[in-house]
């Protein structure tokens, strides 16, 4: 979506010379890490008026976000200087539009700054609800897809049956993470794995695992290194902005991390819990 720089109304931009010696200086940063993309705001406003209107709450800073493949479009707003927007990447897809401004949070009745350009001297100014105070330098996001098979979770994992084994046991002296299940368990797990209950059992067998991995490496991880899974979940960790040494030094919790690489288990458990108990109503 372009914004049209043309309005009934002052509006504090570079592209315009409605006001004087006043600026509306805007910086956007964007990361994406496990999932989720987070669009980092920062504002600069020079102009006393409208910082004012904003102590009061009558105005707001605001990120409009849209993504044309998606259709995906939110507004986030704060009185703050600062605003991150937190997205799930399965709404988003390819190029992202993201335009910084600052709306009128209450109508705004004759409006009057000592900043404004001579045009404007005689005029009777109103801002509705909605509308833009101050307009900051638009960007585009672009998504890029990089995963690749051989460089993705599911590569380095395999569980197995064990004969022998009582409880879950996880082996990692391979070039794969070994999960071993006793026998009925596997049995078990190798019927519903692929049922509507797929990422119940996910979190059930993967997270606990991945945490036993990444207390193992905290003890020593220069014995694993070598591994293709090490590598690879070193690969996962580089691609989303976070080094796996923050896990490896404790920078990042344990705990955190294998949610992390998971992408929110515990939440994808219960909706589908929550789906099939609706399914039974």
């Amino acid at each position: 979506m372009k914004f049209n720089n043309s309005f009934p109304y002052p509006v504090l931009s570079p592209e315009n010379d409605d006001y004087k010696g006043s600026a509306f200086e805007t910086r956007v940063e964007a990361q994406k890490t496990f999932g989720q993309l987070y669009i980092n705001l920062h504002c600069n406003l020079q102009d006393q008026k409208i910082t004012s209107l904003i102590n009061e709450g009558k105005a707001k800073y605001a990120l409009h976000v849209e993504c044309p493949q998606t259709s995906f479009r939110k507004i986030y707003q704060s009185e703050e200087t600062k605003i991150v927007a937190t997205i799930n990447e399965n709404h988003l897809r390819g190029k992202i539009d993201v335009h910084p401004f600052i709306l009128a949070n209450e109508t705004i009745e004759e409006y009057t700054n000592p900043n404004l350009n001579d045009f404007y001297t005689d005029a009777t100014i109103t801002y509705e609800k909605g509308n833009i105070l101050a307009l900051g330098e638009a960007v585009e996001v672009t998504l890029h897809e990089l995963d690749e098979e051989s460089q993705n979770l599911p590569s380095i994992v395999t569980i197995r049956r064990s004969e022998s084994a009582k409880e879950l046991v996880v082996s990692l002296n391979s070039p794969q993470i070994i999960i071993e299940l006793p026998k009925a368990i596997y049995d078990q797990y190798a019927i519903n794995a692929g049922s509507r209950l797929k990422e119940t059992i996910l979190s059930m067998v993967i997270l606990p695992s991945l945490i036993e991995v990444f207390y193992i490496l905290k003890e020593d991880s220069a014995d694993y290194s070598e591994y293709k899974w090490y590598q690879v979940l070193e690969q996962i960790f580089k691609k989303n902005n976070i080094p796996l040494t923050q896990v490896i030094d404790g920078t990042t919790p344990v705990l955190r991390a294998a949610q992390m690489v998971l992408q929110n288990p515990l939440e994808k458990a219960f909706n589908e819990i929550q789906k099939l108990n609706e399914g039974m109503e």
